[in-house]
Parts: C-alpha cells; structure tokens; sequence
C-alpha cells in the first residue's frame, strides 16, 4: 500500500473507543474482556457493515482480512497481511503517553504460513495468558455469525474457528452498541465533512433534481421514476455534471435515490424507486450523498396542482418537523423526539393522524448510513450530545384525499385520481450545545415546493379563498393563455411567473410585477409580526399606575421661614407654596402648567397656571400630571388660576425666576429619566493579558471630545474595544453592543495630472498609490483580528464592506454625500452627521418627486416602529433610480412612488392609529381597501396586470377593428368627460346666480371702493377686458 495510516488521528480515535470501553464495560459493551473486529473481503454490500465503518474511522481505509483486538490494559493487537501491517507500521511506538493505550502489536501472517501461531499470540492475549479460558470476547455478533465475505484459509477465518472451539471456552457478546455512542459524537473533522457531504445533497437537489422535475413537468415528459432516479443518481457520481468542483472520486450516492408518485408510496429506507411513470401530483424525492466515505440525506414532497387539504397537511406537517427539531437538545433522551411529535399532533387537535407516523422519525448518521442503535423511535434512551448528526425524516403515510376535494379539481389534473398519498421532510440535523442545526438548507416551505400548471374548477370553494393571492392569479392567468394559445407545452405556475422576464424588454415592469407580488408577502408577514408582538405586550406590560404627589408628609415639615402673605419656592421638594386666605398651601412644581409676570405699574402682579380638567394639558404636561388629571377629572374641583398682586416688585419678581428655573429643571429631570428607562448596566471591559492585543494606532475619533480632533489607539480586548486617546481619554465599546460593524477601504478621486510627463507628480500618485494600499491592508487586517477576537470569546460580529458600485448622490441631511449599501445597512461614513439605516428596521420605501420632468427625486425609508419618523435622502439623480429599485427588489424590500412630496408626519400618525393597516378589509371585514402601502403606488396594481396582460397578448386579424373601436370608446369618453366638465360649469354659474339682489349690491360696492384705492379709471380697464377676449 502506498498510503500511511494517520498516527495521529488514529491513536486519538483508539483512545476514545478504549476509554469508553473501560468505563462503560458492563453496561454498554456487556461485560467484555476484550474487543476482536474482524474485516472480511471487500464488496459493494459491505461498506455499511459496523466492521467496515470501524475501519474507515480508525484507519481512514478498509483493510481487508484483518483482526484487530483491543485488551482491557490498553494492549492493541492487529492480525494481517504483510502490505497492511506496512500501511500500519509507522504508528508502531507512537502511543500517547496520556493515553489509555500502552502498546500496538502488528502480526503478520504469510500465505505460505501452515501454523496458527499468530493466532495463539492472539488469543493468548485476549485471555491474558489464562490457560482454563473462559472469558467474554466482544464481537460485531451479526457480522460474527453470518460469516459473509469470510475467505476460507485466511486471518479472520482462522481466528473465527479459534474462538468457535469449545476448549476454548470464550463466550461471544456483542459490541455493537458501545461502538455506536462511540462514534455518534463526531469530532471537528467528522463534522466538517459531514457538512460538505450535506451541501453536496442539497446542491445535487437544487441544481439536478428541481430542473429536471420542473423541466419533465413542463414538457409533459414521459419518465418513468427508476429513469429519473437514474439520472440523479449520475450527477451525484459526477458533480460535475452541474459545475460542481468535486473529485469523482471522493463522492458517491449513499443509495439508489428514491422517488415515487401516483399514490403508491414507501417511505422505509429499503424503499426502492418502481419503473411507473412520473405523475404530475405529490412527488417524493429522497437522494443522499456520500464524500470521503460520510453520509448525508435530504428528502422533500413536491406538489402539482395541490388542493387546500393537501396544502394544509403539508403545513402540518412543517409544524411537526419543527416541533422535533426543538426536542433534539442536548441532554434529552432521543425517544423525546417521537414524544414532541405525538404531543404536537394532540395540542392541534389532529390525534387522528399520530397513527400516519412512521415508527421511526430518523436515525444517527455519519460513516455509516443507517445507525439502528441510534433510532429515533419512542424507546431509545440515549441521550443527545453535542456533535452528533442525525437524519430527521418525518412523514405521513396513507392519507386519503376526499371526494369533495377530487370533484373540485380541474379535469386535467393528475391529483385527481390519487385517493391516497403520503407527504415527507428529511434533513441532516446536527446537535449544537444549545439546540439542533439544520445542515441541508433547501427550503421546504409551501411557496418552495409547490407548482401550478392546471386551474381549478370555478365552482369550487378554494378559488373563492385564495382569489386575494395575487401570486396565485398570476399564476392561473399565465396558464389559462398556454392553453387558449398554445406553444408547446405547459408551464407550471412558479416556472411561468420566473420566466416571464425572459420575454419583456421592459426591466421596470417586470421590477413591478415583482413588487406587487413582493408587498402581499411583506403585507401577510408584517400582520404576523405585529400579531406576535402584541400578543407580547398584552401578556407582558402592565399600565403604570399615576403616582400621587407628595411634597410633604404634614404641616410640621413646611419651611420655618414661611411668612403669611408670601410666594414661597421650596426648590428642595420642587414645590412652589402659596398664600392663600393667609395660609401656605404648597403646590407641586409639576401641577404649574406656565407663570406669568405682567409689566408692573403702580404695583406687581404674578399669575400662576394650572393644569386642569376640561383643557388640553399641551403636549409639555409631564405623563404623571397627565394620569393624575384623567384619574380626578370625574369628581375633582380644579384651581385653574391664581393671581397675586404685591406691592414690592422684588420679591414676586424673584418668585417669577425661582419658578421658571425650577419649571426648568423639573423638565430637564423627566426627560432624563426617560432617556434613562431603557439603560442597563454594562459590563466593565476585560482587557486581555498574556497575550498579543489587536492594535491600529493613529486614528482620529469623531464625533470628538474636545477641541479639534480628538487621536488615539484602538484596542481590541476580551469583550470590546477600547479607545484611548493622546489626553487619556478611554471610550469603551462592549462587543455585545455592536449590531453591525462596517470596513469602508480607502479610495481617492482621480481628478486628472496637470501633465502626463511631470514626474514630480507621477511620484506624488505612486506615493499615495503605496500609502492607500498601506492603509487599507492594515485595517483590513486588524478587522480580520477583531473578528478572531470575537470568534474566540462567543461573539459573531462580522465586517460588512459597502457595495461601491451600487452608492448613489443623494442628501440625508443638509449636505450632498455618496451613500452606499452594505449587506445590512444603507450607510455613509465619510461626513458628519453620519447616517446609518439597518435594513432590517425598514418597512417600506417611497419614491417622492418621479415626474419626467424631474433631474432627481427624493427616497423616503419608512421605519417598521411607525411612532418614529422616517429616514429621507433628499435630491437623488434620476439615472439611479432605476438601480435603486433593482436592488430594493433584490433585497426583498417593497417600493412605490408618487409625483409629490407627502405629509409622513401625518401619515405616520394615521398609520399607528390603524390597527387594520396592513388587512384588505375594512372593519366590516367586507368592504375592500388597499392594504398597506398600496396607497401610495402611482399606479394601481390591477391596471399593471391589466397592461401587462395586453402587452404580452399576440397580434389578431382583427386588430385594426380593436384599434377602431378603441378609438372611438376614446372618443366618447372624451365626450363625456367635456360633458361632465360642462355640467360642473353650470353648477358653478347657478350658484352665482342664486346670489340675492343685495348681495350684488354689496359686492359691486366693494369693487367700487377696490378700484377707487387702487387710482384705476375706465379707460385702463377697457383694454383689460379686450384683451381677456
């Protein structure tokens, strides 16, 4: 053999097996003496056997004719041929002294060799040198005893017979289930090919199967499902097929891939793809790789035509698969999985269908496909550890699709003749420290999943459903044209609606279309959210209760030095004490709603305003005076005003300003504490020691300190940065608070060489050339340090680089700035005020000012918090727009735009009060409206479907008649619209006739008097009156 054994990871894996062998001897390895593998020949059926699997774990190869036993003191011992004992030899002496393995002894036995020697030296050591026998021998018992690739004459044949004697008085249990915990918990390497192997499924799924399957239904191709699993089962022998980089070699299909349709469906792991053909109806895929010899799987359930009872079985079924996904955490035991989807099945009232589920919801997986020892069944105790990877597949099986349902399916559909289907979700799980990873990515949800190529019938009740699916519709129209004009072949609803930009030439409509379809989703999901989170609130927030006023507990504690007759401000206990009938009565400064201070005469007046009932408190009223006045109002006398006169002008004089001050810091306080409600007390920053800390020295901090510039180092620490300045001023920045981080690289603006041949200036451009390149790599390379900081200690905070080829001219505050997009922001870093919007935070965009004949527009950013104004980018050229929407549309973010600039302020307000905002009904649930931020769309989307529709429909023979009498409908609505403008002028001129005689009187008198001020006479207004002619 050419290849070595990797020492290393060998001795690390035969220390793991030994060390749980030993402490776990009698109650997972069944009390044995000893552990004896034996690998017979090689062959296409053997590369799942538990002894194959051992050695592709230990030895990264199978070796063929090989005994390997492992004693109890640690003593390795491995019987074969003279080529594997060459594969082995360089571990020979390498044993790790804090191991639990002490010695590895290779035998090697010769085809010439007629002695059993070797064998005695190894059954001598599995005895450890007892001559009665008598010991337990831990052996693979169902590999043992079907003697299956067993050559006759050779090692493990020989040691078979050995032990088989009865003078040898050995006693066979199995091993099975110790080397399974064993190997469930897969170390860092395990998991990362466990991972490529997931990726390589679920990319043979996206790119092999779902074009194909797509492309069969769209052609209407005949296939029958062993072809088809054929075909996939090529791309996952040669990846390359959908431009894959994958060594052939290092990738093979773990199984046949399984698919099946038409109403007859296994989901076992035996289950095996039949030679009927493909029915466009529910069609199971499963297909699973296998790279550098670990395994993966992945199975989904795609529909065709699928009613409303299919659709929601499926939805149930997600919740189901997302339900076992939350009981596969750390510490539990496995049989919880089957558990969590019996007690979500009874918590949705669906009891009926726990007897659909298979007996098993998946099983472990990683070398070997299929571990039974590890079954996610409702008896398993194992417990979940962090590093196992598990195959979940949950499904349903023998569910039958009414009779109501089929008559109200479209003649054409294939779905109508299956009585009886069965829907499946298979993913690769893997158990993280806190919950369970998904490792296959491909989306299972409904939209993902589901094609259209025939309508339903019209009478049916589901179309009166889902008519509001605007997705739907679309879908429906664009096949009910395929089959009025046919070319070729039919389109399946998603195909149709992504194809469609293939055929227009007009980028923007087809931006449109996506949008339209783009505001339904966000609509639907934004009710979700707010339903989420006032469910939230109501369960969680308790309504502050008006906390009474309290300056003072009684009489005795009121100032010494109050006088009879005197204004009093006790700045203390913020109250102000006033005279009244010759006793101090204190007042609470914030019961004052304004002081005022007339200009004296021959004496000085204060009066003082309270807040009452009956009146608006305005918009300054501190929220406890607020709740107080509503909770007193109903019974309540109120002191509305006091007016005092003095006839020493100092002393109301010094009242007035200790009032007014103390009015001021009373504000001051309750806006602090406001601004304070939410803080929480950060953690103190753990600067790192005994080791190197990321440093980039230099930089200047904005906004600053003080004075001009504020310079210093930048460090990054265990939890945070730290900034220290040249004064020794320290601006701490805890990792926990940083939300996005952003690495903006340096780049200057070539504005052209006064000459091409001064070479004082060509120097100058290589200098700045050498320091941007300078600059850049140093802070790239110190984010590149922050980021393993952060990595190390538990945070996941990652450097976002804006998109410079997507920035735009534009004004968020009161300068022209360059604003680009990064992967989570829009944002501008390089002036002051800087302007940062999270993406995540931004519920709708709006285009303000789109005319023709416009050179620039203005963006608005509507925040998802609609108590919050929202983000503007004022003067935007017009040649961005078109590049903004791409994007906004790529994203995923919904936008319209409008002619004019618009109020937010009030729309804001009137949004926050609606609680129907983003529902197409009215409260009645009844009468239609535009949900959401349809209102603000030029264009309504019913006319956009409607010109789309024209524009794609083809050319008829009577189209000129079309033209004609579109012309002339033209022209009677032009009639009519000059008829209705008339009519509106006779309006108009009847109500200036209905005017009294005295009434005109009054008016030309006024017209009269106009004229005479104005110095007009009757020969300037002749000319006037000519000219209007």
């Amino acid at each position: 053999m050419s290849a070595v054994v990797n020492v290393e990871k060998f001795y690390e894996r035969l220390n793991r097996i030994h060390a749980h062998f030993v402490k776990h001897n009698e109650s997972t390895w069944n009390g044995a003496d000893c552990i004896s593998i034996s690998k017979g020949a090689a062959s296409e059926e053997s590369r799942y056997l538990k002894s194959t699997v051992i050695h592709h774990y230990l030895f990264g190869y199978e070796l063929t004719d090989t005994v390997l036993l492992l004693t109890k003191d640690g003593h390795c011992l491995v019987l074969a041929a003279k080529k594997k004992c060459d594969f082995l030899q360089p571990a020979m002496g390498k044993a790790p002294k804090d191991g639990s393995i002490t010695k590895l002894t290779l035998l090697t036995r010769s085809k010439a060799q007629e002695s059993l020697e070797t064998v005695e030296e190894l059954f001598k050591a599995a005895t450890g040198g007892k001559s009665d026998g008598g010991i337990k021998i831990g052996v693979v018992m169902k590999e043992f005893k079907s003697s299956d690739g067993v050559k006759e004459g050779g090692n493990v044949s020989a040691w078979g017979k050995k032990m088989n004697k009865p003078s040898s008085k050995v006693e066979l249990v199995d091993l099975s289930g110790g080397i399974s915990i064993v190997m469930a918990v897969k170390d860092k390497d395990e998991l990362d090919l466990l991972k490529k192997s997931s990726v390589l499924s679920n990319k043979v799924l996206k790119h092999g199967f779902v074009p194909r399957i797509e492309e069969v239904i769209d052609n209407s191709t005949v296939v029958t499902h062993e072809k088809l699993a054929s075909e996939i089962e090529d791309i996952l022998e040669d990846p390359s097929k959908i431009k894959l980089n994958v060594p052939r070699e290092a990738v093979e299909s773990c199984y046949f891939p399984i698919i099946q349709s038409g109403g007859d469906y296994d989901f076992k792991v035996s289950a095996q793809s039949n030679d009927e053909n493909v029915k466009f109806d529910v069609i199971t895929v499963s297909l699973g790789a296998r790279y550098q010899t670990y395994c993966s799987n992945i199975v989904r359930t795609f529909l065709v035509d699928a009613p409303k009872q299919v659709t929601k079985m499926y939805d149930t079924l997600l919740g189901l698969h997302e339900a076992c996904l939350k009981a596969m955490v750390p510490g539990k035991p496995l049989k919880n999985v089957y558990a969590a989807a019996v007690k979500y099945l009874t918590d949705e009232g669906k009891e009926n269908l726990i007897s659909s589920l298979p007996k098993t919801l998946g099983f472990g997986i990683g070398i070997d496909f299929r571990d039974t020892n590890l079954l996610l069944n409702k008896k398993n105790t194992v417990t979940f550890r962090p590093g196992m990877v598990f195959s979940l597949a949950v499904s349903f099986a023998g569910l039958k699709l009414s009779e109501a349902t089929r008559a109200s399916l479209n003649s054409k559909s294939a779905i109508k003749d299956v009585s009886e289907y069965g829907l499946m979700i298979g993913d690769m799980v893997a158990i993280t420290e806190n919950s369970a990873d998904v490792m296959t990515k491909f989306g299972k949800a409904i939209t993902d999943i589901s094609y259209t190529i025939n309508d339903e019938e019209d009478d049916g009740d589901d179309d009166e459903e889902e008519s509001d699916d605007d997705d739907r519709k679309l879908a429906k129209k664009i096949a009910r044209e395929e089959e009025a004009n046919p070319t070729g072949g039919r389109r399946s609803g998603r195909l149709a609606a992504n194809s469609a930009s293939a055929h227009e030439a007009d980028g923007a409509a087809e931006r449109e279309r996506k949008q339209i379809e783009l505001m339904a989703r966000k609509n639907e999901e934004r009710l979700r959210e707010l339903a989420r989170s006032s469910k939230k609130k109501s369960g969680d927030s308790k309504t502050k209760k008006a906390e009474e006023l309290e300056a003072y507990k009684d009489t005795r504690t009121l100032p010494d030095s109050v006088l009879p007759n005197q204004v009093k401000v006790d700045m203390a206990n913020e109250c102000v004490i006033l005279p009244i009938c010759g006793n101090p009565v204190p007042f609470h400064i914030s019961t004052i709603k304004n002081v005022v201070l007339p200009d004296p005469d021959s004496a000085a007046y204060l009066r003082i305003n309270f807040y009452t009932a009956g009146m608006a408190v305005g918009k300054d009223c501190p929220e406890n005076t607020v709740k107080l006045v509503q909770k007193y109002a109903p019974y309540a006398t109120f002191i509305r005003e006091m007016t005092f006169r003095s006839l020493d002008n100092h002393s109301l004089t010094t009242a007035f300003r200790q009032i007014s001050e103390l009015r001021k810091r009373a504000k001051m306080k309750e806006l602090q504490d406001q601004e304070e409600a939410n803080l929480v007390k950060q953690e103190a920053l753990v600067r790192t020691k005994n080791e190197r800390v990321p440093r980039l020295a230099d930089l200047t901090m904005r906004p600053v300190f003080a004075g001009r510039k504020t310079q210093g180092n930048l460090e990054a620490h265990t939890n945070g940065l730290r900034f220290i300045s040249t004064r020794g001023e320290i601006v701490d920045i805890m990792y926990a608070n940083i939300k996005h981080a952003i690495f903006q690289p340096y780049k200057t603006v070539d504005v052209g060489r006064r000459s091409m041949y001064d070479p004082d200036e060509m120097d100058d451009e290589q200098r700045e050339r050498q320091l941007r390149k300078r600059l850049n790599e140093a802070f790239k390379d110190f984010c590149r340090k922050v980021e393993s900081v952060m990595r190390k200690n538990g945070y996941s905070v990652e450097f976002d680089i804006p998109y410079r080829d997507l920035g735009f001219l534009g004004n968020p505050h009161k300068e022209m700035v360059t604003i680009q997009p990064t992967l989570n922001c829009l944002c501008n870093l390089t002036e002051t005020p800087f302007f940062v919007v999270d993406l995540s935070n931004v519920d709708h965009v709006h285009f303000e000012r789109v005319t023709f004949m416009s050179k620039a527009f203005d963006m608005v950013l509507i925040n998802k918090d609609f108590t919050k104004q929202p983000w503007r980018v004022d003067m935007i050229p017009n040649e961005d727009k078109d590049s903004i929407q791409e994007w906004l549309t790529d994203m995923e973010i919904s936008y319209t735009e409008g002619p004019m600039n618009l109020n937010w302020k009030q729309i804001m307000s009137t949004v926050e009060g609606d609680d129907r905002f983003y529902m197409d009904t009215e409260e009645d649930e009844v009468t239609q409206k535009e949900a959401g931020w349809e209102f603000l769309r030029m264009f309504g989307k019913d006319d956009d479907v409607d010109e789309e529709s024209e524009e794609e429909s083809g050319y008829s023979e009577n189209s000129e008649q079309e033209e004609s009498s579109e012309e002339e409908s033209e022209e009677e609505d032009f009639d009519d619209d000059e008829d209705d403008e008339s009519d509106f002028d006779a309006d108009e001129d009847l109500e200036e006739q209905g005017m009294d005689w005295d009434d005109m009187e009054r008016e030309a008198a006024a017209d009269d008097r106009k004229k005479k001020r104005e110095g007009e006479d009757e020969q300037d207004a002749r000319p006037k009156r000519k000219s209007r002619r």
